[in-house]
């Protein structure tokens, strides 16, 4: 259903509409600051690209992903917050096992191998704690009124089979808080969809594009991403790099290129939204795709090559789904 502009929610006047609104002309942003505002979201994506590393989003995909969506999803956390929540726990998680590999390290312990083995496998028995954590981190980031309470968090993980006291609870946030030197609030890809699809609105005035339904479909889409993130880069640098199938990169050179694509957030969001409107309009896609480029700079080849990636990935993973359910039907 197309979205207008002027609508509000009248039932009170506390009430508000749902969110996200898009392209709203009473409380909409004006170009000026929708164009600083990308501006200064692409100097912080290219700095992040100058800074990645092959060994950067080791958590943020299958189960790690799983495991932080549904507990997003338990304490009823907005969009914003799943995202955020995963970004948390994958930086936290590398400088965390990094500063525990380097005191082991550092120690004089002659059977630093065996200390190594039982540091790990003390992490792995946290790690549940450690994501509960990192979603309460990112409650407070996103809401003023979902944030998730030490007393809701040890009831979840009481449920989970853990027993936890609270100061225990608020040592592990605090440890999540420290390690990251307190630097938790980042730019998400979900937040780089949202302002170009603001833009794409605003400048196509939302005569043929459906913002709203983009971003939703954005957001599904985005979720599938996460939880396959590997093999759909993988299958990504297979298909840009021209090479045989099941052909990964294996010179130091070309693993720091795959990390910059893997960290370059402005693709990934460009290439979402063309796949969002792909699947609901695809005789517009070209058209949205040479706006995407004009908006983000980014070439058109490569957002139609990661779009038709993301496509192939997504039939696969609901064949699969299917066939797992039988006769039952999935629908995305």
């Amino acid at each position: 259903m197309p979205v207008n502009k002027n609508s509000h929610n009248s039932s009170g006047i506390f009430g508000t509409p749902a969110e996200p609104l898009f392209n709203n002309d009473e409380n909409g942003s004006s170009a000026e600051i929708l164009q600083d505002w990308l501006l200064n979201m692409a100097v912080v994506n290219t700095k992040e690209i100058k800074t990645s590393s092959s060994i950067q989003n080791i958590f943020t995909h299958g189960s790690w992903s799983e495991c932080v969506f549904l507990m997003c999803d338990r304490f009823e956390l907005p969009c914003q917050a799943k995202y955020a929540a995963l970004e948390i726990f994958d930086r936290f998680m590398l400088k965390h096992i990094q500063d525990l590999y380097e005191h082991v390290q550092n120690t004089k312990s002659t059977k630093k191998k065996c200390d190594w083995e039982c540091i790990l496998e003390r992490v792995k028995n946290q790690a549940f704690l450690r994501i509960l954590s990192c979603c309460q981190i990112a409650s407070k980031l996103s809401s003023h009124y979902k944030v998730i309470t030490v007393k809701r968090a040890k009831r979840c993980l009481l449920d989970a089979g853990y027993s936890y006291s609270c100061e225990s609870i608020l040592q592990s946030e605090m440890r999540v808080l420290k390690t990251l030197s307190f630097n938790v609030s980042r730019t998400s890809c979900l937040d780089f969809i949202e302002i170009l699809l603001e833009i794409l609105g605003h400048n196509t005035s939302g005569e043929k594009f459906d913002v709203k339904v983009y971003h939703e479909t954005a957001v599904k889409i985005l979720t599938i991403i996460c939880l396959h993130r590997h093999n759909i880069y993988d299958r990504l640098y297979l298909t840009t790099a021209g090479v045989a199938a099941g052909v990964l990169a294996s010179s130091e050179e070309q693993n720091t290129k795959l990390a910059a694509v893997k960290t370059d957030k402005m693709l990934l969001s460009a290439a979402v939204v063309a796949t969002a409107v792909n699947m609901n309009d695809s005789s517009l896609t070209q058209e949205v795709i040479i706006h995407l480029n004009k908006i983000s700079e980014v070439p058109v080849e490569d957002i139609r090559d990661f779009m038709n990636v993301i496509i192939e990935s997504i039939k696969q993973n609901i064949s699969s789904l299917m066939n797992w359910r039988g006769t039952e039907q999935c629908k995305f």
